[in-house]
């Protein structure tokens, strides 16, 4: 719901075990990846992707971002898998995937759904054949939504 929350999860995330980064994006990375997806990234997510780049801890992946990448492999990669999406699957444009449920749903942030913070929310979706379905709404913002995690798995 809030910046605050966003540095929270950010700080409690080297407790979950196998907590692992990928060190931060440079400034270039960050605006070629905005330009290939069509989007002004939110504040979060910018500094997310220039301080950790990626996020992983115990059963769980926050993907980053890595726009030159054309090995064809998706996951991790915001970039390439909304590019894939949207090609194969018509996904829609506003939104892009930061996390894979292993269940056939995945996470989104939805970049047609602004908070007053101008940051997106994040939604579970997933693909019935036909076209992307929302099947709820899971965190007011990207902050909210690492917290979440992070919290589950410091809870276990």
């Amino acid at each position: 719901m809030s910046y605050t929350n966003f540095i929270k999860a950010m700080e409690l995330a080297p407790k979950c075990r196998f907590y692992t980064t990928a060190g931060g994006k440079s400034k270039e990375e960050i605006d070629i990846s905005e330009k290939k997806l069509g989007i002004s990234f939110s504040t979060q997510c910018k500094e997310f992707y220039e301080k950790y780049g990626y996020l992983s801890f115990f059963g769980n992946e926050i993907y980053g971002i890595d726009p030159e990448d054309d090995s064809g492999i998706l996951e991790g990669n915001s970039v390439a898998y909304a590019l894939n999406d949207r090609e194969e699957y018509n996904l829609p444009k506003k939104w892009i995937p930061i996390y894979n449920f292993e269940d056939g749903n995945m996470a989104y942030l939805d970049y047609s759904a602004l908070n007053e913070e101008k940051e997106p929310s994040v939604i579970m979706a997933f693909y019935n054949g036909k076209k992307y379905e929302i099947a709820e709404t899971l965190a007011e913002d990207f902050g909210d939504f690492i917290l979440q995690l992070v919290q589950e798995q410091i809870a276990d």
